[in-house]
């Protein structure tokens, strides 16, 4: 039997504390860096010094680092940023794409269709439409991807096959 639970199969992309040497980089703890990628949206520092990035500022970039986690790092990290009270939003989890950087400045950065991937991250918590009219039925990625990842246990699931399983959650 498969514990998908187990296997770093889950695309994250993490720019603030949580980067390797920032100060919160012990909750990546387990997690596969795969290098420096970059997404649209302004990098901002709050009052207290904590990173978030505006996404609605699409003229800029933000540089950050996409690693390869397993779900109970994600669970860790998740406990993190929806229990940090520097934010009366916090932050919810949210699929972004990004695309590898290669060493120029934010101004310079490009973002095409054709070499973009789609990580999860972090957001800073927006009010949002509850779809289905009930409360209890309303959208939680984090527990949605641990349900796929527990019901299968034949085979092994992959990173391509979280990241469509969030599009398709989201999407519905």
């Amino acid at each position: 039997m498969i514990n998908n639970l187990r296997i770093p199969n889950i695309r994250l992309f993490v720019f603030g504390t949580l980067r390797v040497e920032g100060k919160l980089d012990y909750y990546m703890e387990g997690s596969s860096p795969l290098g420096l990628y970059h997404t649209q949206g302004q990098l901002m520092e709050s009052a207290n010094g904590s990173a978030y990035i505006n996404f609605e500022d699409i003229g800029t970039g933000t540089i950050g680092e996409l690693h390869h986690v397993n779900y109970y790092c994600l669970q860790r990290i998740n406990h993190l940023e929806i229990t940090w009270n520097e934010f009366p939003k916090r932050y919810d989890l949210s699929l972004i794409p990004v695309w590898s950087y290669q060493g120029q400045s934010v101004e310079t950065l490009t973002y095409p269709d054709e070499t973009k991937t789609m990580a999860l991250c972090y957001k800073i918590r927006e009010a949002s439409k509850v779809e289905s009219g009930d409360w209890i039925n309303r959208k939680n990625v984090i527990e949605a991807v641990g349900n796929f990842l527990r019901e299968e246990t034949v085979k092994t699931l992959y990173h391509n096959d979280v990241t469509s399983f969030v599009v398709d959650y989201l999407r519905v």
